[in-house]
């Protein structure tokens, strides 16, 4: 495999004209986050940067999990309502919501579900986007989020002043990227390049580590871990990003009781490597989302749906000296 020249943006979205400098600053933050990390003299493998190793790529694998987070699941195994409303309930910081992929839920004046927009996509990205160019981020928020949004809204402080990650159209009234606290890339990229170091795992069943309360990080830990141990050479595919990868609304129902239409909607990103998805009923259907049933219980929260959302991070394994 060539050498990568420039990392790629998330899904290969285009915010800005391609001459920018924020193409550069990205490959940058990116080349930056991975490093290089071969093992000597023993059977452990390494994870590399692609912009400086080149590696002769064997296979490629993605590792999935589902959008709905485990610790919630298993701290109310016997109670899914409660479950379902932890995981919806704190809009301002999105807590509950750790396995890299958060979602905002809208209402309509009687209190049902009308939309639920998914999002997997980084701070960081958000946050080199704002320094290079606020006012392009300004624009992606009146077009995703409330065509009202100003500056003034996104910033911490007076003009020329940072980013605001948790500003309101990104927390109580809308969303457009991660928040929660270890839901960034800089966390993704660290997990996976710590997972080679699988210390005394003999084999593919070992227990994971204490305190992985998540889908993901037992995960990835794992499924890395033992390709580490075969001695390959890690990294991850381009363009690298968190992604939502599938959605299944198979047995939902409409009020009358017939199969749902694909409400399904993809805002950013393509499929298999999406960003942003919607899912709402269009207008002058006569019902909403919060009239649908899955599996005979009507939508009342987020995360009702989002168990059936999955997200992925893709990898590649191979051999340095070939090629």
């Amino acid at each position: 495999m060539a050498l990568v020249t420039r990392f790629d943006t998330p899904a290969s979205v285009r915010d800005l004209p391609a001459n920018s400098a924020f193409y550069d600053d990205w490959h940058n933050f990116l080349a930056g986050s991975l490093n290089t990390t071969a093992a000597t003299g023993t059977a452990t493998g390494e994870f590399y940067d692609a912009s400086e190793v080149n590696v002769n790529v064997l296979a490629e694998r993605s590792l999935v999990w589902m959008a709905f987070p485990r610790q919630v699941l298993v701290a109310h195994r016997d109670d899914r309502r409660a479950a379902f409303v932890e995981a919806d309930g704190d809009v301002a910081r999105r807590d509950p919501q750790n396995e890299y992929c958060e979602w905002h839920v809208t209402r309509d004046t009687a209190g049902k579900i009308t939309k639920v927009v998914f999002v997997t996509e980084s701070p960081e990205y958000w946050q080199r986007l704002w320094a290079a160019h606020r006012a392009a981020v300004v624009g992606l928020y009146q077009t995703l989020v409330d065509p009202a949004v100003s500056e003034a809204d996104l910033r911490v402080g007076g003009p020329g002043s940072d980013y605001n990650q948790f500003n309101r159209f990104n927390t109580t009234d809308g969303i457009v990227h991660l928040i929660q606290n270890i839901n960034t890339l800089s966390a993704a990229l660290g997990l996976s390049q710590q997972s080679i170091h699988t210390g005394a795992a003999r084999d593919n069943y070992e227990t994971p580590p204490p305190g992985l309360r998540t889908s993901v990080d037992p995960r990835v830990k794992c499924d890395i871990g033992a390709l580490a141990r075969t001695g390959l050479s890690l990294t991850l595919r381009e363009p690298i990003g968190l992604y939502i990868t599938g959605y299944d609304d198979t047995g939902w129902t409409k009020p009358d009781g017939s199969p749902v239409d694909d409400y399904w909607r993809i805002v950013r990103g393509s499929p298999g490597r999406i960003l942003r998805l919607a899912y709402e009923v269009p207008a002058g259907a006569g019902f909403v989302v919060g009239d649908l049933l899955i599996g005979g219980r009507r939508i009342e929260w987020g995360g009702q749906i989002a168990e059936h959302v999955t997200c992925t991070v893709a990898g590649m394994a191979g051999t340095r000296g070939r090629g």
